[in-house]
C-alpha cells in the first residue's frame, strides 16, 4: 500500500485502495500523530531549554518526581502573574493549534489542550501540578488558540511565492507555530499551488494598529507618568445577522503595550468570542443577537518599576463563560450598538496589597463580571464608544497566619496549597473613545479610562485603589 499526501498534510483517498471507512480512520489516525508529536516535542524543548540552559531547578525531573507528582493532588502555585496567566494561555495556544492545524474541530482540540497540559504538570516538573496551570493553559489557551488559528489563516495563501510568500509564511508562523511546524514537515511552506489553501471561509474583518502618547495618574497621589504606546484591536466575522455555526465565527481581540526608557511591559490583553450564538429578532432598522461567550481578559497596569502595592493593578479573567445579548440600529446617518455580556469566572486573580508568596503577590479566585459597552457611529466620521468592565473575585481558601512563612522551606511553601488572602475584590473600568475617521486608512483618536479596585479582607483592613490615563494617538486599518 502506498500514502500520497495532499497539500493539506492529508491522505489522499484516491490513491489507497481501501473501504471509504478505514480510509476516514487512517486520516484521522495520522493527522492525531502529528498533533501529538508537535506538543511532546514542544514540552521536551522547553523541558530541555529549562534544564540545561537555565538550570533551573524544577526541571531536574525524574522518575521519583513523576511518581510523587502522580500521588499529589493539584496545587494553587506560586509562579509570577504573568507566568499563570499569560505564559501558561500562549502555551496552551499552541498545543490547542496543533490539533487545528491537523484538521480536527474546536471541541476535538481541546482534549489535545488537554492532554499537552497533564503531560506538562505531572512528568515535565519536579513541582506538584498546578490546578491553576490546568485552567489557564485549558481555558485561555482555547480562547487564544482559536484566535490565533483564525488569524494565521488569513495569511496563508499558496498561490504566492517570493517575498511576500517569505511575508505571509512569517506572519502566519507567529500567530501558529504548531501551523508553521505542520506546514514545514509537508513542504507547504515553500510549495507553489493553484489553491490558496486556507482551512477555513473568508470572513470579513478589521484590524487596526494605533499608537499614542498615554498619561497616567493615581488618585490622592502626586504621581504621573507619561509612556509611549501601541496597541491592537481586531474584530474578526459579523456579530450581527448571521448564525454562528462554528465558536468563534465573530470575535474581538486587543492587545496594548508601553514603553519607557530601559520599560517594555504588556499592559492588557482582551478577547471575546461567542461558543454559540443566533439573531433573535429583526426589524427594518435594528436587529438583536444573543449567545454563550467565553472571555479572556488580563490587565498588568504597572506605571513604575517599584512601589509594589500602591502602583500597580493585576487582574485576570483567564477562564470564564457566561451568555450575551447585542442590539444595533441603524437610522439614517447614525449606527447604534449596545451589548451586555455577564461571565461566571471559574478561574481569576486580583493583586494582594499583603501577599508574598515565592513570587506570587496576588489571590486566586472565582466569581463574575459584567460588561456593558455602546457606540454610536455618525457619518462614517466620528466614532464614540462607551464601555464598562465589572468584576467580583472570591478567595476562599486563604492564608490567615503569615509569620508561619518565614519557618518554612520552598519546598513546604509549593505545597502550601493556599489561593493567597481570604477576601472579594471588586474591579471596575470604566471608558470613553472618541474617533474621527480620516479616510480608510486612518484616524485620530482619543481615550480616557478610569480604574477603580476594592479589596475586602476577612484578616486585614479594605484597600482601595483608584487611577486614570488618557491616550491619545493615531490608529491605522490594515
Amino acid at each position: 500500500m502506498i500514502l500520497s499526501f495532499n497539500g493539506y498534510g492529508q491522505v489522499d483517498s484516491a490513491i489507497i485502495n481501501i473501504p471509504p471507512t478505514q480510509n476516514s480512520i487512517l486520516i484521522s489516525e495520522i493527522n492525531a500523530s502529528k498533533a501529538v508529536s508537535i506538543n511532546v516535542g514542544l514540552n521536551m524543548t522547553m523541558r530541555g531549554f529549562n534544564r540545561f540552559i537555565l538550570e533551573d531547578e524544577y526541571a531536574q525531573i525524574n522518575l521519583r518526581s513523576m511518581r510523587n507528582n502522580f500521588n499529589t493532588l493539584p496545587v494553587w502555585d506560586t509562579n509570577q502573574f504573568t507566568t499563570n496567566f499569560i505564559g501558561h494561555p500562549y502555551h496552551g495556544s499552541i498545543y490547542f493549534n496543533s490539533a487545528r492545524t491537523n484538521g480536527f474541530n474546536f471541541y476535538e482540540s481541546i482534549l489535545f489542550n488537554l492532554g499537552g497540559s497533564l503531560m506538562w504538570e505531572y512528568l515535565m516538573e519536579t513541582k506538584p501540578p498546578s490546578r491553576n496551570d490546568l485552567g489557564a493553559t485549558i481555558f485561555g489557551g482555547t480562547a487564544l488558540g482559536e484566535i490565533s488559528y483564525r488569524l494565521s489563516d488569513l495569511f496563508i495563501d499558496n498561490r504566492k511565492t517570493g517575498p511576500e510568500r517569505f511575508g505571509r509564511e512569517f506572519l502566519a508562523g507567529l500567530m501558529s507555530p504548531a501551523r508553521f511546524i505542520t506546514r514545514l514537515t509537508t513542504g507547504e511552506v515553500w510549495k507553489s499551488q493553484s489553491m490558496k489553501g486556507n482551512h477555513l471561509s473568508t470572513y470579513p474583518h478589521m484590524v487596526e494598529f494605533y499608537m499614542g502618547i498615554k498619561s497616567f495618574e493615581e488618585i490622592n497621589s502626586e504621581r504621573n507618568i507619561t509612556r509611549f504606546t501601541v496597541g491592537t484591536d481586531i474584530e474578526y466575522g459579523d456579530i450581527i445577522g448571521t448564525d454562528a455555526q462554528m465558536p468563534y465565527e465573530w470575535f474581538r481581540f486587543g492587545g496594548e503595550v508601553e514603553f519607557g526608557s530601559n520599560y517594555f511591559h504588556l499592559t492588557q490583553i482582551n478577547s471575546i468570542g461567542p461558543l454559540l450564538r443566533k439573531d433573535l429578532y429583526q426589524t427594518s432598522d435594528g436587529l438583536a443577537t444573543a449567545g454563550l461567550f467565553q472571555h479572556f481578559n488580563y490587565y498588568n497596569i504597572n506605571p513604575a518599576n517599584d512601589d509594589r502595592v500602591t502602583s500597580k493593578l493585576y487582574f485576570s479573567e483567564t477562564a470564564s463563560i457566561g451568555p450575551g445579548l447585542v442590539y444595533q440600529q441603524w437610522k439614517g446617518f447614525s449606527i447604534t450598538q449596545i451589548g451586555i455580556y455577564l461571565g461566571g469566572i471559574i478561574l481569576g486573580a486580583s493583586i494582594s496589597d499583603h501577599l508574598e508568596i515565592g513570587d506570587r503577590d496576588y489571590n486566586y479566585g472565582s466569581g463574575f463580571s459584567l460588561k456593558l459597552n455602546s457606540s454610536v457611529q455618525w457619518k462614517e466620521r466620528l466614532l464614540i464608544t462607551i464601555s464598562s468592565e465589572s468584576y467580583l473575585l472570591f478567595s476562599w481558601k486563604g492564608l490567615d497566619d503569615y509569620d508561619i512563612l518565614k519557618e518554612m522551606s520552598i519546598k513546604e511553601i509549593d505545597f502550601l496549597n493556599v489561593q493567597g488572602d481570604k477576601s472579594r475584590a471588586k474591579l471596575h473600568l470604566l471608558e470613553l473613545n472618541m474617533r474621527y475617521i480620516l479616510n480608510e486608512s486612518a484616524h485620530f483618536f482619543v481615550r480616557t479610562r478610569q480604574f477603580y479596585r476594592n479589596t475586602s479582607y476577612d484578616y486585614f483592613p479594605k484597600m482601595v485603589y483608584q487611577s486614570e490615563d488618557l491616550l491619545f494617538g493615531i490608529g491605522l486599518f490594515v
